[in-house]
């Protein structure tokens, strides 16, 4: 059977598909059942989470080809992608909830604060806060304008003047509740900028400019031509209509600026009423932003902590992994090589050397084995020795090094000696001190052992 090393070569050369679909049959469950666990039991998530690692495996399947064992690389894979998913679930839930919670304060605040009972009390409320709160809410709501206009006036930043009328807000929502009227400080807010300033009638400013220019100018000779001259267009206008018109048109015009007054003031208040939910909502959008990034550093410096904890897991989970060493080259020896089963008569081994167990694994109380593949050539002499696999690389250096050094009587074939291919186990385990097989002393308390059923 071939293994998930191979099954990805054969995918990343060849795009076989069949190969692809067997690592996926293989490793299908151990992805699931873990992405099942991250994301708290929820089915359709953990579908998902194991789409984006397979995914993610086949578009990487050329750099991963080189791992031998593919589970760590796909648990690792699957725990990250199930975090990402659950953090954009998490912020997805967070967004609609407070996209709720503001769509509730805005269409419902304004109603749920009864203005009847805060009108009268309003301007004792404000006179009572102190200069610079009272400046900033009536910047902010009385004349709205937004929070960089503010701060401009105040000769404050952006954010400062955001926290000074917050502030203010607070300490007039206290003052009105010491007078029986009670609300959220949000329900105040709207009700402030949807109620408190009333659209004056039409034509009143022009009227007030004029009469107040003529006041000023009052005594001084010219003064009947400055207070005509202040007069605007609109003022000429009426004054023309009413010359022309006489007194029947002077009743008609006049019910019809009534008219047209009323209609104007009830446009303006809609739309200071959109212009203030729109800012609002503005707001609204930049604090989960600030939130959710927020979350967001938290998220990632949880993960990159996971992360450095799994990749020393994986190191020490390396470390016990056997390594396959590289095969060897071919041998340079003259003739046919033969393998053991083609002789007639095996090699006999005449000097052997025992492998001298590594220091540093001794002292560990490491154990481990190697196995080592050899030819002994027609002169019983060994070559080309290469430990074929071994459980730490130390001893398979170890194993290949006393091996190099062995003798033999060279295998006959025919009557003939030859060159035979040839493989020994050596097993490094911990025991008392003994002899080796050549009269070679063994380290004390570990030796290596060789299973040696042909010699």
């Amino acid at each position: 059977m071939r293994d998930d090393a191979e099954l990805l070569r054969c995918y990343a050369e060849n795009r076989a598909e069949d190969a692809f679909a067997e690592l996926v049959r293989r490793h299908v469950n151990l992805v699931y059942s873990c992405a099942l666990r991250q994301v708290n039991g929820d089915a359709h998530l953990a579908q998902d989470v194991t789409q984006v690692v397979f995914t993610d495996l086949a578009r990487k399947a050329a750099t991963l080809a080189g791992h031998r064992v593919l589970a760590g690389w796909l648990f690792t894979s699957t725990r990250f992608a199930a975090a990402k998913i659950v953090r954009g679930e998490r912020r997805r839930h967070t967004r609609e909830q407070e996209a709720q919670t503001m769509n509730e304060i805005l269409h419902d605040s304004a109603e749920k604060l009864d203005w009847e009972r805060v009108r009268p009390v309003i301007d004792e409320a404000l006179g009572e806060l102190g200069e610079a709160d009272r400046e900033a809410v009536l910047l902010r709501f009385f004349e709205g304008r937004d929070f960089a206009s503010v701060g401009a006036k105040l000769s404050l930043a952006e954010n400062t003047a955001r926290m000074r009328v917050e502030r203010a807000l607070d300490k007039l929502h206290a003052s009105l509740a010491r007078r029986g009227v009670t609300s959220t400080t949000g329900a105040l807010a709207v009700a402030l900028a949807t109620q408190a300033v009333a659209a004056a009638p039409l034509g009143c400013a022009a009227t007030v400019t004029g009469a107040a220019l003529a006041g000023a100018t009052a005594g001084v000779g010219a003064g009947a031509v400055v207070t005509f001259m202040s007069m605007t267009k609109l003022q000429i206008g009426i004054a023309s209509a009413i010359a022309v018109a006489g007194a029947t048109g002077i009743a008609v015009q006049g019910k019809t600026n009534t008219a047209l007054r009323q209609e104007i003031a009830g446009l303006h208040q809609p739309a200071d009423i959109v212009a203030l939910r729109t800012e609002n909502e503005r707001l609204a959008r930049v604090a989960n932003e600030v939130a959710a990034l927020r979350r967001d550093d938290a998220e990632l410096a949880r993960v990159s902590d996971e992360a450095a904890a799994l990749k020393v897991q994986l190191q020490a989970q390396a470390a016990r992994t056997v390594v396959p060493a590289k095969k060897a080259p071919e041998p340079a020896v003259s003739g046919e090589v033969l393998p053991m089963g083609s002789v007639d008569r095996l090699p006999t081994a005449k000097f052997r050397v025992a492998p001298v167990y590594p220091l540093e694994m001794r002292n560990a109380g490491t154990q481990g084995e190697a196995m080592v593949e050899f030819i002994v050539d027609a002169a019983g002499k060994v070559r080309n020795a290469y430990a074929v696999k071994s459980s730490h690389p130390e001893f398979g250096t170890a194993a290949v090094e006393a091996v190099s050094k062995w003798q033999f009587d060279a295998g006959q074939k025919g009557g003939r000696a030859v060159n035979t291919i040839m493989t020994v186990p050596i097993v490094f385990t911990g025991v008392a001190k003994e002899q080796g097989s050549a009269g070679t002393p063994v380290p004390k308390a570990a030796k290596s052992v060789i299973t040696d059923s042909w010699f």
